[in-house]
């Protein structure tokens, strides 16, 4: 697992982009290689994998996909902050196997102020006259 995020002017309430790259060791090309190991389950299933941006001291989710992993998956997750510095965790949590998850620590993200639109303040003032 890999991740990159995408470069960018970070402001309050814009959206800021963290691109996952997933990798899965398959030996073969074989279907049947996909299938969790779950004798108990009723039926044949998938590994899934749960991609999940949280902050820690703010007890905050702040983006969750639900992803399957053939070979290689690349993707983006867009995610809004406040003002300030934020240490971000990227959780990869696996709905079938013990012990796959992973947890990484993304680079702390300093986020300026975010601006005002032109078009709110022309709003207001229509509203006053």
């Amino acid at each position: 697992m890999n991740y990159e995020l995408v470069k960018g002017d970070y402001t309050a309430g814009s959206p800021i982009t963290l691109k996952v790259i997933l990798t899965r060791d398959a030996d073969d090309e074989d279907a049947d290689d996909q299938i969790a190991v779950a004798p108990y389950y009723p039926f044949k299933k998938l590994p899934n994998w749960w991609l999940v941006i949280g902050e820690q001291s703010t007890r905050q989710l702040l983006s969750i996909k639900k992803v399957t992993v053939n070979k290689n998956l690349s993707v983006k997750l867009e995610f809004t902050l406040p003002q300030g510095r934020h240490e971000l965790k990227l959780s990869v949590i696996c709905d079938s196997y013990m012990g796959a998850d992973n947890d990484i620590s993304i680079t702390p993200i300093d986020v300026a102020e975010g601006e005002e639109s032109d078009s709110e303040e022309e709003d207001s003032d229509e509203m006053e006259e």
